[in-house]
């Protein structure tokens, strides 16, 4: 290289990190300058900052047309111009220590950010603090995270965002690997991944898995987003420790990675792997991470080819010494299906390379050139869709695969699960009769035998009381002393069925008062009559009682047996006949001796004949 050459090298700007945006734009920094370039080059607008960026971290979209770029730790929010209109960048974040790194959740409108020695801070996109996590954590009286060194303990990488599962993870200088909730300090999961090594870096797959890459060991772990579990892992060439070693996901689920021994790995979902090509020069390598295209199903990849490497083991790694590099060989590259949809070399001194003289000011190295071969769909085949689309279909494959844990008869298991279900019915039913059985009046503060003997005697009275009212009915004779037996009966019988259903029922207690159910009088009128037929001359004898001369006697009849709803007594309630007989016997005598004679005249009955009729009468009764 000649002098002049030198002279010229050292006046090129170096721009950093590179975001490739939808709009198919590449945004980038350098020094205290903010660009946005068009696909081929040239810049479309700039910006310039009072502080000067960060080369390592590139621009970060906020999804308001605004960027976030990290310059000398501090984050600042650049508006995109406005009808040719630029605004001057504003101080979003100034923590005045060491910014470990950034990012922007669209879907929350948060920024997260890790500051040295301090934790994960979090902020809305107004600048007010939602909260600050710690790598130090305790549940329920138990360490979680940072149990080898708990007073040295700090996160030491910058937070990475799963946007299907709503997750942040990071890492401690333990060897760590933390996953946070967006919303909150809540740690889903801790893995401790220290065995491996403490080196490592983390790229979320948005497909329900998470990438970990090891590049000092060359393995590349696959983790479950929602339990942390290691579900596979593989082995694969050197990797360049600073700038190769993050993997990219296609939206078919496909996590590819570059080695230093020139092939691209690419693994699926399940852990097969795919090397493109098959048969690679041995003086070539990928030492530049791979870009996903605007389709999400391809990838561009830059490969170099040498003058010359050599490759030495030591220990666990693999350490490449390369030479002179020759050129660059830039393809696209489908993962799930293997195939190349397109390749192009380029060197030095090739003049094939169409970009803008604007890029002449800056150092174009491989991972400024892929960029904008990625930015101007070199090549691509398929159709551009946004960010957005690419991360719904790939987080499509985050969904849970729907198990089916029944194994057995599935017609046995239903009517188990019928079986199941009735029982609970019943049970709760009888939860139910209970709370309502023992509320009962009767059952407070007597024992529950008395109350079952108190039933079984009630029942016994009914079926005694039914029984004499058949034997009556079928008697011969129906004279007025059977009709009111019959009567009282069936009001003894109506007043036993009411307490069965009411006071010793089996369930709860009915208020009498409020019941529609009455027991109606034999007679409905103010006066009742008889007749009878005398044998030895066939003539009739009627006579007629008034309602008022036989009213306290039936009515203290009543009260004595059907008002009895508080007496529990046995003996009270068991049927003697020959008491019911002297009892209708003495209310019929009543009845007789309380008429006066001029009643009797009015029905046309002699004095003699009245006298005559009583004492036969009684004589009968008698008998």
């Amino acid at each position: 290289m000649s002098p002049d050459q030198t002279v010229e090298n050292k006046s090129l700007r170096i721009l950093s990190k590179t975001l490739i945006g939808d709009d198919g734009r590449v945004y980038a920094c350098s020094d205290n300058d903010f660009f946005s370039f068009e696909s081929n080059g040239s810049i479309a607008w700039s910006v310039h900052m009072d502080f000067k960026c960060n080369t390592g971290f590139s621009p970060v979209y906020s999804g308001f047309n605004q960027m976030f770029v990290l310059a000398e730790n501090r984050i600042l929010r650049i508006d995109f111009p406005r009808n040719g209109t630029k605004s001057e960048p504003e101080m979003f974040f100034d923590p005045g220590e060491t910014i470990l790194g950034f990012a922007v959740s669209i879907s929350s409108s948060s920024v997260y950010i890790t500051v040295k020695d301090h934790g994960l801070y979090a902020y809305n996109m107004l600048r007010q603090q939602l909260w600050i996590a710690e790598p130090k954590t305790e549940r329920f009286g138990y360490r979680l995270g940072c149990r080898k060194d708990y007073e040295n303990c700090k996160f030491d990488s910058p937070p990475v965002i799963d946007s299907c599962e709503a997750s942040i993870y990071i890492s401690n200088n333990e060897g760590e690997l933390y996953s946070l909730s967006l919303r909150g300090t809540y740690y889903q999961w801790i893995q401790d991944l220290s065995l491996v090594d403490r080196f490592f870096t983390v790229t979320p797959g948005n497909n329900g898995l998470v990438y970990v890459v090891f590049p000092t060991k060359s393995l590349v772990f696959a983790l479950d987003s929602f339990s942390g579990d290691i579900l596979w892992q593989k082995t694969v060439g050197p990797l360049a420790e600073t700038s190769g070693s993050h993997p990219v996901i296609d939206t078919n689920s496909w996590v590819s990675i570059g080695s230093l021994d020139g092939t691209l790995y690419s693994f699926s979902r399940t852990g097969e792997l795919q090397k493109i090509p098959e048969n690679v020069e041995t003086d070539s390598m990928i030492q530049v991470e791979p870009l996903l295209d605007c389709s999400g199903n391809g990838v561009y990849v830059s490969q170099t080819k040498l003058e010359g490497k050599t490759d030495q083991v030591s220990g666990d790694g693999t350490y490449v010494s390369a030479k002179k590099p020759e050129t660059a060989v830039f393809s696209l590259v489908v993962p799930e299906t293997r195939s190349i949809h397109w390749s192009h070399s380029y060197s030095d001194q090739s003049p094939s390379l169409l970009l803008d003289e604007d890029l002449q000011h800056f150092v174009l190295d491989e991972r400024i050139v892929l960029a904008f071969i990625t930015a101007s769909n070199s090549g691509n085949p398929f159709r551009c869709r946004s960010k957005h689309d690419k991360l719904s279909s790939s987080c499509l494959f985050a969904e849970p695969e729907h198990l089916d844990i029944y194994i057995g008869n599935e017609r046995t298991i239903i009517w188990f699960l019928l079986f199941e279900f009735v029982i609970i019915v019943l049970f709760a039913s009888l939860v139910r009769f209970c709370f309502i059985f023992w509320k009962k009046q009767k059952l407070q503060g007597r024992p529950f035998s008395a109350f079952l003997d108190k039933r079984r005697l009630l029942h016994r009275k009914r079926r005694e009381i039914d029984r004499t009212i058949t034997r009556l009915r079928n008697e011969s004779t129906a004279d007025e002393f059977s009709v009111d037996k019959i009567n009282d009966l069936v009001q003894e019988r109506a007043n036993v069925k009411r307490k069965l259903s009411s006071t010793y029922s089996l369930g709860r207690d009915i208020d009498a008062s409020k019941s529609k159910d009455h027991v109606l009088p034999l007679y409905g009128g103010g006066s009742r009559s008889f007749s009878f037929r005398n044998r030895e001359n066939e003539s009739n004898t009627i006579f007629e009682t008034h309602r008022h001369e036989t009213s306290s006697s039936e009515d203290s009849y009543r009260d004595q047996h059907y008002d009895d709803d508080d007496d529990d007594g046995v003996a009270d309630d068991e049927i003697d006949e020959g008491d019911l007989r002297r009892k209708q016997k003495g209310k019929f005598l009543a009845h007789s001796e309380g008429s006066s004679s001029d009643d009797y005249e009015t029905c046309g009955i002699a004095s003699s004949r009245r006298s005559t009729y009583l004492k036969k009468r009684s004589l009968s009764l008698r008998n």
